[in-house]
């Protein structure tokens, strides 16, 4: 069953129309439930089908009437963060969770239409190769919940599903938290948990989970869950026969009985079972028996330890041996003697010793290489286990009540894990003075939970000492060192420290190509993170260069859908789009949505990024609906899985704001804004850039509604902090000046408009990078050359060839090429400008009676001048700038002074739009 889900905020109870769990039928929110697919003593999985907001079968769990005490209830919220944290591709997700009128809790996980791991290897008849490599994947999943502080204590074949993606086997696990949520004893339908309060399953459980309540397990006991699993997979029966006995010879078999090798357990087997178990790993009995003697014998033996203290500390641990028996290196499990480091070194070089001629020299070498790798395998055994110890005797056992009042603190039922982090590393300094390995791996992990949690000053602390201690312990050039200095470059750019990050991550990159070569995944990622930071700063050019790099490595390096190529794609399509290559742009988007939507779930952070920069995409006309429909999906999910106070979810109901704010809604964008400014400005700090691209965003509303003197206070400040935290020639700051100078002009603030506008000419100047983009050539045009026509027209012809679609643009060149009497092309212009202001701009109207006029053809020139007066009738009220247009037209066409206007509150005026928005993750 999945694993316990998270309470809903009050008052966002699901509807119920019929009571849940009796018939198929039945509706519960937005799922109609469609067909029972397991029950336990607490619960019932049911499918479903969800309705909305998308399509989709999923899988709801209700826990049975009877069992929403307060007890209950509490740790499902306790729970909540916990399994918040997860995200890992051999994890099922969980993605609603609630409570009936009738308080009886319920959750929404993903639908795994796959089938026991146990038996998908017998059914596609998996060789023991193929069988390791898919359990290993497995091992990573539990261990990505280990590293969350959950521990499963109820795997086993049927909670590991296996369902194919492109073709592939890909391994779910399902029902994580369910015993250490919900700590009542069971029904009486499983004798088994109720007799000795046991939870889990019997067959599958270790002897101290079988032998103890349940406080006394940590997460050694999911290694045996793992190894019984493993075993199975191997052998194809279990190591001991625990099924349908009575409890106490359950208790004494677990207890006394050693799991017999793998190797000897099929040999005792009839012919007929042999042959067949065989048959289903495609190959036959002498042979299958002579592949599990030996190391797989050993690996399955370690993990089935009766005392933890022998067993693997860790799944990655058990993984990793694994992962040496398949590359023929010498496994942990066995015994290092020097004979048989050196068979292992001479089978994985059998080839080259064929041809020694002098096999003692060759023995020397074999024994001074297996000393290594015992020396280096040890060490890493050492460490895995002080983390592992780390963690459970100092984060985990937070939890304890006892262990808190030893501490000195007020016991905390419902500790938060970033409680728990905080008292955990403040006993890290005295503790590992003299390993400087173990204490890095602890903090390096500490660090990622912080991260995790958003808690960036203080993931960037202990990557920082965690590097320090790398660096003495194993020096500058180790791949451990060099991976930490990614991630510290990572929580650099994070925190918003642009210029520290770009540093980092070029060292890294130079760093990661020295040491491991240019191909290495771990270089391909340093690449990436590097692309991404000279997209927010600006850099565009660099960027494209690095992100193009990435993706045009061999995709075997990474797999055509790896996290360096995707966020190398992610940040190429920002890219594109700020450079107005919007064909390119949308290309490349829409790939990474339909990628991280199949590989990493519709609800993933990454997906829903990846969805908001396709609906900036949409930011023009025609395409508003499209993207406020993208928009509000996004912000629902973020609000759901991400909570009410979150940073991403701030940034995205910004985006919806301004997208409102190009389509004219400006009563639904304002309130949206603000509450999207005061969100970023608590949670980010006023200086972050998400905190002044929403407050650009309000200017920005204030703008297109003709109301400049109130734009202008919001774009001073956004200027100022711009100015100190990006640089004058970033293009955001360069951006700020653009709409600042609007806003003086329309207000017949020139001399401030012609003093701002050649402070940012000469910014612009110096940045070369910004030549790709159109908006630096506004930059130049403040009162659209009335004095320097020829230059004017030169100017405002490259701008509309940088940027073909923008109406801004349009309209300045149709003005400059009126004053050079190019009466033809102006129309034409002007034409585009009408048609990108949707006829919402009175000056296009104004210029084209011009243009008309100068052709000689007065009927449309009148025409054209009575609608542009029209609409600058009541758009002139403080907006000096259209007024002088306006008496411009007039005179040209001899036609009598506007009439003084009363003020008023004009309708939208066009402003330069906002930049393309730079993402800190």
């Amino acid at each position: 069953m999945p694993p316990d889900p998270p309470l809903n905020e009050p008052g966002q109870e699901a509807t119920v129309t019929q009571a849940p769990g009796e018939t198929a039928g039945a509706t519960i929110g937005h799922y109609r439930l469609l067909e029972k697919i397991g029950e336990g003593g607490m619960g019932e999985v049911w499918l479903a089908e969800q309705r909305e907001p998308v399509r989709r079968r999923v899988a709801v769990k209700l826990v049975k009437a009877g069992m929403n005490t307060r007890e209950v209830m509490t740790r499902f919220e306790s729970e909540r963060q916990a399994l918040a944290l997860m995200d890992h591709p051999a994890i099922a997700k969980v993605f609603d969770a609630g409570a009936t009128p009738q308080g009886t809790p319920y959750f929404v996980m993903e639908y795994v239409a796959g089938v026991p791991i146990n038996a998908y290897c017998d059914n596609h008849r998996l060789g023991t190769h193929e069988r390791l490599q898919l359990f290993i994947r497995v091992c990573e999943g539990v261990q990505h919940a280990h590293q969350k502080a959950i521990i499963h204590r109820d795997l086993k074949p049927s909670n590991i599903l296996v369902t194919e993606v492109d073709g592939h086997p890909a391994p779910k696990i399902i029902d994580f938290g369910v015993a250490k949520a919900l700590t009542q004893k069971l029904t009486a339908e499983t004798m088994y948990t109720r007799v000795g309060a046991l939870v889990g399953t019997p067959e599958y459980m270790s002897p101290e989970q079988a032998l103890s309540s349940g406080e006394d397990i940590d997460t050694r006991t999911d290694v045996y869950s793992l190894g019984i699993i493993f075993y199975e997979l191997l052998a194809g029966m279990p190591p001991i026969e625990l099924r349908k006995i009575a409890f106490d010879e359950f208790l004494r078999r677990l207890r006394e009985e050693d799991a017999p090798r793998p190797s000897s357990k099929i040999r005792t087997q009839d012919k007929a079972t042999l042959t067949e178990v065989a048959r289903k790993r495609q190959t036959d009995p002498l042979s299958l028996a002579k592949q599990l003697h030996g190391d797989l014998d050993s690996i399955a033996l370690k993990a089935l330890e009766k005392d933890r203290a022998r067993r693997y500390a860790s799944p990655s641990e058990f993984a990793a041996d694994i992962g040496r028996y398949l590359k023929n290196e010498a496994v942990l499990a066995v015994p290092p003697s020097v004979t048989y480091r050196a068979r292992k070194f001479a089978y994985r070089y059998r080839a080259a010793l064929a041809t020694a001629c002098a096999f003692a020299l060759v023995l020397v070498a074999a024994t001074v290489v297996s000393i290594r790798q015992s020396i280096r395998a040890s060490r890493e055994a050492a460490v895995a286990q002080a983390v592992n110890d780390f963690l459970q005797n100092d984060v985990l056992f937070q939890a304890s009540a006892f262990q808190q009042i030893g501490q000195g603190v007020k016991p905390d039922p419902d500790i938060k894990v970033r409680t728990a982090l905080e008292r955990a590393a403040q006993n890290i300094g005295g503790k590992f003075k003299d390993q400087p390995e173990v204490e890095a791996s602890i903090r390096e992990t500490i660090a990622r939970t912080y991260g995790d949690l958003d808690l960036y000053p203080q993931e960037e602390q202990q990557l920082e000492q965690a590097l320090a201690l790398s660096q003495a312990a194993l020096g500058a050039q180790n791949r451990k060192t060099l991976a930490i200095k990614v991630d510290l470059a990572r929580a650099a750019r994070d925190m918003g420290h642009l210029e520290e990050c770009e540093k980092l991550a070029t060292e890294a990159v130079e760093a990661n190509r020295r040491a491991l070569g240019a191909k290495d995944l771990q270089t391909l990622r340093a690449m990436a993170l590097l692309g991404g930071t000279l997209e927010i700063e600006g850099k565009y050019p660099q960027a494209e260069t690095v992100d193009s790099e990435v993706l045009k490595l061999d995709p075997r390096e990474d797999g055509p859908e790896g996290r360096a190529r995707m966020d190398a794609m992610e940040s190429l399509g920002s890219v594109y789009r700020k450079e107005g290559k919007l064909a390119q742009a949308e290309a490349v988007t829409r790939q990474a949505v339909e990628i991280e939507t199949r590989i990493s779930g519709p609800e993933n952070p990454s997906t829903l990024d990846e969805m908001a920069e396709l609906a900036s995409l949409d930011e023009q006309p025609g395409k508003y609906e499209e993207a406020e429909g993208i928009l509000r999906k996004v912000i629902d999910i973020r609000r759901r899985v991400e909570g009410p106070q979150s940073a991403n979810l701030a940034l995205n109901m910004s985006d919806l704001a301004l997208t409102y704010t190009f389509d004219g809604k400006f009563a639904e964008a304002e309130p949206l804004n603000r509450q999207a400014l005061e969100m970023s400005r608590r949670i980010l700090g006023p200086d972050d850039s998400f905190t002044l691209m929403a407050m650009h965003d309000l200017g920005f509303l204030y703008a297109r509604e003709g109301k400049f003197a109130e734009a202008e206070p919001i774009y001073a400040e956004v200027l100022e902090r711009r100015i100190k935290v990006l640089g004058a020639a970033h293009p955001e700051t360069l951006r700020t000046i653009v709409n600042l100078t609007i806003a003086y002009r329309r207000q017949g603030k020139f001399s401030q408009a012609v003093n701002l506008f050649q402070q940012g000419a000469a910014s612009a100047q110096e940045n070369a990078g910004f030549q790709n983009d159109a908006a630096w050539a506004m930059l130049t045009v403040p009162d659209v050359g009335a004095r320097k026509p020829a230059e004017a027209l030169e100017i405002a012809r490259k701008a509309v060839k940088l940027a073909p679609d923008n109406a801004d643009y349009e309209n300045t060149l149709g003005l400059a090429e009126v004053r050079n009497r190019l009466w033809d092309e102006a129309i034409d212009a002007l034409d585009k400008a009408v048609k990108g202001h949707n006829g919402s701009d009175a000056t296009d109207f104004l210029f084209l009676a011009m243009a008309y006029q100068g052709r000689g053809d007065k009927a449309k020139a009148d025409e054209n001048y009575a609608r542009g007066a029209e609409m600058a009738s009541k758009a002139a009220a403080n907006n000096a700038e259209l007024t002088m247009l306006w008496n411009e037209a007039a005179k040209n066409l001899g036609k009598p002074a506007p009439p003084k206007p009363k003020p008023a509150n004009p309708p939208a005026a066009h402003s330069a739009s906002r930049g393309a928005r730079g993402a800190p993750s």
